[in-house]
């Protein structure tokens, strides 16, 4: 279920039920009475202090991973797994792939997914999700029969399936296959969707309440007033994990911190030599340490660190004093747009640090969300510091550094960066992906078109009322929500 769109399936989704929702919310809570009556199980998520407007956090996210599926999605290793569809099969000359639905699958009104409606899905959104690489890589997607989805190929490409993890929803609405849909009487309130192909999910309802902090919502969470805290940032993750009422469960993000730079940077900050002096002026380990207190990754690159097509001889960004030595003559001094948040913040004074020590003058201007969103659509900045989707499939990269695909935030590519993804994209073998990863590597290691940062973890923390299924692979627990079920009395007992 969970997915960086984590992802751009779930950044579609109608903004105005998403301000719903944020209208909907209330610090409020009903009190520490019963998680559930004797017929409905329901589960109270407090989302505090989440920015709403970012695609990669907030309500907008959190409802799309529970109610939108996409036909196949990512491990974490990258390699594609069912979901939609439960199977998928490449012809020999790899020009054709045919995909077969779930059985009896249905969206949130109630309406069976037949292959024809998918298929008019696929060809309608398709386009904007691949860019050009739609027009030069798909021939025709057809509907073979009431389960079975064709698409043929004009050339091979390993990109399409990767692609298919786009949101399948019923046109002119907001229906969705996955096991929760929005509640029509309620834009606060998820139920759970009966006629889910996986089985009706156990928590019945699940209700969304907004709070001024992740503090407040913690406390509520602490009184009994709450069941589940949405997000936890890792700064404060060490505070809570102290509690006997509350699991923490931890994960790596999909996305990476990193400073992008705009088209009103000067041609110094253009040029790949200085790039690539500022990506090895930075201490990765140290921002993992003193920024995001041990919880998250040094960057190597835009390839996330367990992706199965990475090899360990892959060229990598990193840590080297004596490039970065190169700074001192040139006296740079640039303006990065940083987002009023703790973690940014904390974030843009060590680049700030560290980028000083090696004679950079890094300043620092702290602007809204609405304003760095802006300025970021605009390219009408000379850097800003945002964290963005790198992950986990090859695919995700390629919407991010391929320069002929449209994308919100884009750094300034080149054409070995875009031969380099090709390579991955018309790989026959999985020997022929590792290569193009390697050269996609190689050319971010050689034109950097932005300085790669880290990985950060989140977590989600939840009320021992509850039994929650953990998910294979270190995934996030949402993924797993529609299995949890209230605890008994004797396992909460027990735990206290």
């Amino acid at each position: 279920m969970g997915r960086p769109h984590e992802q751009s399936s779930t950044r579609r989704l109608v903004p105005a039920l998403i301000g719903l929702i944020v209208l909907a919310g209330t610090a409020r809570c009903a009190g520490s009475g019963p998680i559930s009556s004797p017929n409905v199980t329901i589960l109270r998520v407090g989302v505090g202090g989440v920015p709403l407007l970012t695609p990669q956090a907030g309500l907008q996210q959190f409802v799309g991973n529970l109610s939108i599926e996409g036909l196949i999605a990512p491990y974490e290793d990258g390699r594609p797994r069912p979901w939609l569809a439960e199977s998928w099969e490449t012809s020999r000359d790899r020009l054709s792939l045919t995909l077969r639905l779930r059985h009896q699958s249905k969206f949130h009104d109630g309406t069976l997914v037949t292959a024809s409606g998918v298929a008019k899905i696929l060809e309608r959104s398709l386009p904007q999700l691949m860019g050009a690489a739609f027009q030069e890589d798909i021939e025709q997607i057809a509907a073979l029969d009431d389960a079975r989805i064709q698409i043929r190929l004009k050339q091979p490409s390993r990109f399409i399936s990767e692609a298919l993890e786009i949101a399948i929803r019923k046109p002119g609405g907001i229906a969705a296959t996955g096991p929760y849909a929005v509640s029509p009487n309620s834009p606060s309130e998820l139920r759970s969707n009966p006629d889910y192909y996986l089985g009706r999910p156990t928590i019945d309802r699940v209700t969304l309440l907004t709070f001024p902090s992740v503090r407040a919502a913690w406390a509520e969470l602490l009184r009994g007033n709450l069941d589940m805290l949405y997000e936890v940032n890792m700064d404060a993750l060490d505070s809570l994990e102290g509690s006997k009422n509350v699991a923490v469960f931890s994960y790596l993000r999909h996305y990476q911190y990193v400073m992008m730079f705009g088209e009103r940077a000067s041609p110094s900050l253009k040029a790949a030599a200085i790039r690539r002096e500022l990506n090895a002026a930075l201490d990765r380990n140290a921002i993992v340490r003193e920024v995001l207190n041990g919880h998250g990754i040094p960057s190597i690159g835009p390839v996330p660190p367990q992706h199965w097509a990475l090899e360990k001889s892959a060229p990598r960004l990193g840590f080297d004093p004596s490039l970065a030595r190169n700074l001192a003559s040139r006296k740079l001094t640039f303006t990065c747009l940083v987002a009023a948040d703790s973690v940014y913040e904390r974030m843009a004074l060590a680049l700030k640090q560290q980028l000083a020590a090696a004679s950079v003058d890094m300043r620092v201007e702290e602007v809204t969300q609405d304003q760095l969103i802006q300025a970021g659509r605009s390219k009408n900045f000379e850097a800003l510091l945002i964290d963005v989707v790198s992950g986990p499939s090859m695919f995700r990269s390629f919407r991010h550094y391929y320069s002929k695909v449209p994308f919100d935030l884009k750094p300034v590519g080149n054409s070995s960066i875009d031969a380099a993804l090709d390579h991955v994209r018309y790989a026959r073998s999985d020997d022929e992906y590792r290569k193009g990863v390697t050269d996609f590597q190689q050319a971010i290691v050689d034109d950097p078109p932005e300085v790669f940062l880290v990985w950060g973890e989140r977590a989600r923390a939840v009320s021992r009322r509850f039994e929650v299924t953990l998910p294979e692979g270190g995934r996030d627990v949402l993924n797993t929500l529609r299995l949890w079920r209230p605890a008994t009395v004797q396992q909460v007992a027990g735990r206290n």
